[in-house]
């Protein structure tokens, strides 16, 4: 291969794969065997093609349609312009390009992170470059609600091939929904009974606001710190 000079740092292991399979294509699992990815951010993301790993095991002599494939360390990935330039630090994921990785632009399943950069702004613009592979999930933007709705969605795409992404997943949404359903709970039974209080007890409405005002921080607080656990478990 032209880029077998390229010599990645992590250790491979033998997979069967379509004998025309080139080095540095990002290599995905599906129910009926081992194939490149050819579709965005692809949940079922195992590793790429390493012609020239640091080490590999396995196989003592693979046959002609067994690939190296990397799933942690460093690797040299083909990739392609079709979600603009990459610099080092962005996170890579699979295109619908078969093979070919991207610019990660969204939330949702990654290859890892670019090591290199690389200048290009369309599918056509392709070349490689060194990525520190780790598949997992990430969240790229601030909205919050967007990027749970699409992890979780995402998650369950992969229960039955990604065991342990999945159950990431599920105790995310449980933590998410029972930190989101207390605080909506809590908040109700809080603005009827300052209402009920301030209505027996008028003179003493300011010192209810106030009680009531810091209890609403409280019910917040505890809806935040559920979503971000709920974050954090994800981005693990």
């Amino acid at each position: 291969m032209i880029w077998a000079q390229n010599i990645s740092s992590g250790v491979a292991q033998y997979v069967k794969l379509d004998p025309n399979t080139q080095d540095g294509m990002v290599v995905c699992t599906s129910d009926t065997g081992n194939l490149v990815c050819n579709r965005a951010s692809d949940p079922n993301m195992i590793g790429v093609v390493s012609l020239s790993p640091a080490a590999s095991f396995g196989v003592a002599s693979p046959p002609f349609d067994s690939f190296p494939v990397i799933n942690n360390g460093k690797a040299y990935v083909l990739v392609s312009g079709e979600n603009g330039s990459i610099k080092s630090g962005d996170f890579i994921t699979s295109s619908s390009t078969s093979g070919l990785a991207v610019k990660a632009i969204k939330s949702g399943y990654v290859l890892g992170l670019a090591v290199d950069s690389f200048s290009g702004n369309t599918v056509s613009d392709t070349g490689k470059i060194l990525v520190n592979i780790a598949v997992r999930p990430a969240v790229l933007s601030t909205k919050a609600g967007t990027n749970l709705i699409l992890l979780i969605k995402q998650g369950m795409e992969t229960a039955f091939l990604t065991p342990i992404s999945s159950l990431r997943y599920i105790v995310a949404g449980i933590i998410a929904i029972l930190s989101i359903g207390y605080g909506l709970s809590h908040f109700g039974k809080l603005a009827k009974s300052g209402v009920e209080a301030v209505g027996r007890n008028p003179l003493a409405a300011k010192a209810i606001q106030m009680s009531v005002f810091f209890n609403v921080i409280l019910t917040v607080s505890v809806i935040g710190l559920g979503v971000a656990v709920a974050y954090l478990i994800l981005s693990l």
